[in-house]
């Protein structure tokens, strides 16, 4: 499971809304954030909120662990996007097959597209669930992570 920590910035009867929490790092950048940080910061749209299924009495500001299964961010990442884009294909290669010709090509693969876009949507995937609220200093060193210190 892909666990992150987030603060509860809205609480709803069935859900919160989080946002999540930057790591403060290992201290080697004092605090301060390393390079590739700054760089992200730079390109980064503001807020990013998400809402969560919560089954815990949560409040604004809560600090707590959010956690998604494993596979599932790339299941709906194929659904996104690999179902529109094999309905185009599909949809160019048919209508190329039957009439031939760059026009029908192009009205396959909008065809198809537009066939993808639909059949993608309504299908449940696994939604990021509040695992615990947050305990301990919140610098934890997590699994598979290292701490470069110069």
């Amino acid at each position: 499971m892909v666990e992150q920590t987030v603060v509860v910035v809205r609480a709803e009867v069935t859900g919160v809304w989080v946002e999540a929490v930057e790591p403060s790092g290992c201290g080697a950048c004092d605090g301060q954030g390393c390079g590739s940080r700054r760089l992200a910061e730079m390109f980064q749209r503001g807020e990013r909120l998400f809402r969560v299924d919560s089954d815990l009495a949560l409040r604004v500001g809560d600090r707590v662990i959010v956690g998604i299964a494993d596979g599932s961010v790339l299941r709906s990442a194929g659904r996104a996007y690999g179902v529109p884009l094999a309905g185009m294909l599909a949809g160019a290669l048919l209508a190329q097959a039957f009439w031939p010709g760059d026009a029908a090509a192009v009205a396959g693969l909008a065809a198809g597209g537009v066939v993808g876009v639909f059949g993608s949507r309504g299908v449940t995937v696994a939604r990021p669930q509040v695992l615990r609220h947050e305990s301990g200093s919140g610098n934890v060193m997590r699994k598979g992570q290292s701490c470069s210190r110069h």
